[in-house]
């Protein structure tokens, strides 16, 4: 059976089995032949990774391998070929023995749902500009959760892409700074929203940005 006919079959599973959807949400991690890549779904039958890795020609057909970070931490080895070359990306079916297990991969559809739930429910705390504070002073922070905030970019600044890495000190103002570390979930238009790394941002920081922006 050629690539692309492998690749059609793992499409059908697609629509019986259950798969892990990496949306609104960072992407997979998947460290493929030394490059780090973006998977965008995973399933029993092959995974999507968007965008194809550059720096190198990739092949339909051409067998590959590598390791998947999963959201618990596990990496497994993935030994597959590449069914599909697009535009979006790189599809990729398994070939060998690695890959991860029905189990594993249930369980990564189940945690990245948990994780979305979470933020939907999580309260968020819009922050305020105060009333005459000269544009070039206001934050570019939108609103901040336990889970995540969203801000703003200057006009300077360059947007990061989805599933990057964010890590820093965000300045609200010369009282006031967060440390931000997490990936870009979701980019429209100048506004970036970022998820933060387990466990979240701390209550006690949540409850000071509280009474510093709402003072009761």
């Amino acid at each position: 059976m050629s690539p692309l006919d492998r690749w059609r079959m793992a499409q059908l599973d697609r629509r019986t089995l259950p798969r892990a959807e990496y949306r609104r949400t960072a992407p997979g991690l998947l460290e493929l032949e030394g490059y780090r890549c973006a998977v965008r779904d995973l399933g029993h039958g092959g995974l999507r990774v968007e965008p194809a890795p550059a720096g190198r020609v990739w092949q339909a057909g051409e067998q590959v391998g590598g390791s998947l970070v999963l959201r618990t931490g596990e990496r497994v080895p993935i030994e597959g070929i590449i069914g599909r070359v697009d535009r979006s990306g790189l599809a990729i079916v398994p070939d060998g023995g690695g890959w991860p297990t029905p189990a594993a991969v249930e369980l990564e559809r189940t945690t990245l749902l948990q994780r979305h739930r979470e933020r939907r429910s999580a309260p968020r705390l819009p922050i305020p500009f105060p009333p005459g504070t000269p544009p070039g002073s206001r934050t570019g922070l939108r609103d901040v959760s336990a889970s995540g905030l969203r801000y703003m970019l200057t006009h300077a600044e360059r947007a990061p892409a989805a599933g990057s890495r964010i890590e820093g000190a965000l300045q609200l103002d010369a009282e006031t700074v967060i440390d931000v570390r997490g990936r870009v979930v979701r980019h429209i238009g100048r506004e970036i929203a970022v998820a933060f790394d387990p466990p979240g941002l701390d209550a006690q920081v949540l409850a000071v940005l509280h009474q510093r922006f709402f003072p009761s």
